[in-house]
C-alpha cells in the first residue's frame, strides 16, 4: 500500500450525520426565536466548527453563538449524536485497511466526546489507533491542528468531503481524497484540487488499497 496512514474525516465521510446535527440546529435556532431556514442552507452547519457556522450561516453575533451552542448541545448530546449511519460500504472497507496493515485515524471538528460517543456506537472505534475530536471550549475551525494530531503512520493521507478537509491536508503536508457522496457542493469541493477522488466506497478502496 502507498499510504499506510489514513486519515478519515467523520461527519460525511464515515458517516451520514446530517439528521441529527440539522434537527439540532433548528433546535437551537428556533430556541433563540430564528426560524424558516432552508434545510439545504443549513447543511453548511455539516463539518466546521459550530461556532462559526452559527455566525456565518445564520448571522448571528458571536454572543448569540455561545447560547446557540448551549441549545444545540441540549438536543445533539442525548438524541442527535444517536441519529446518523455509516455510509454504504465504510465498515467493509475499514476492516480490509486494518487487515492490510494500515493505521487508521479519524480528524473531526466534532467535539471530542460527541466523537467518542457515536465512533463507539456505530461500532467502528475499534479500527482506529487515534480518534482526534475539537475541544468542545475552542472556537477556531482548526482542521490542520486536528490532522496533525492525527498522522499514524510514515506516509499519510486525508480522505475528507469538504474544503476544510482537503486544505488542511495541504497545510500539514499530506495527500488527499476528496469524497463527492458527502455534504458539499461537488464543484466547490473539487476547488480544492485534492489529490484523488472517489464518488463511493468502492472508488475509495481503489485508491487507499494501491
Amino acid at each position: 500500500m502507498r499510504y499506510d496512514g489514513i486519515i478519515f474525516d467523520f461527519d460525511g465521510t464515515l458517516a451520514d450525520t446530517s439528521q441529527g446535527v440539522l434537527s439540532s440546529v433548528e433546535y437551537a435556532l428556533d430556541k433563540m426565536g430564528r426560524r424558516g431556514f432552508d434545510r439545504r442552507v443549513l447543511r453548511g452547519f455539516i463539518g466546521p466548527a459550530l461556532y462559526v457556522s452559527f455566525q456565518e450561516i445564520t448571522g448571528l453575533s458571536a454572543e448569540e453563538a455561545e447560547r446557540a451552542i448551549v441549545y444545540y448541545r441540549e438536543n445533539y448530546i442525548p438524541k442527535g449524536v444517536y441519529e446518523c449511519k455509516l455510509f454504504p460500504g465504510i465498515e467493509e472497507l475499514l476492516s480490509e485497511l486494518c487487515s492490510a496493515g494500515a493505521k487508521l485515524a479519524v480528524a473531526s471538528s466534532k467535539p471530542q466526546p460527541s466523537l467518542d460517543v457515536v465512533t463507539e456506537y456505530l461500532g467502528i472505534a475499534k479500527y482506529f489507533t487515534r480518534i482526534v475530536g475539537a475541544d468542545p471550549s475552542v472556537k477556531s475551525n482548526d482542521k490542520a491542528g486536528l490532522v496533525s494530531r492525527a498522522l499514524v503512520g510514515g506516509n499519510n493521507i486525508m480522505v475528507g468531503d469538504t474544503v476544510y478537509d482537503i486544505d488542511a491536508a495541504k497545510e500539514v503536508g499530506i495527500a488527499s481524497v476528496a469524497v463527492t457522496y458527502g455534504f458539499m457542493d461537488k464543484k466547490l469541493l473539487l476547488s480544492s484540487r485534492p489529490d484523488y477522488i472517489a464518488d463511493n466506497a468502492a472508488q475509495l478502496r481503489s485508491v487507499l488499497m494501491k
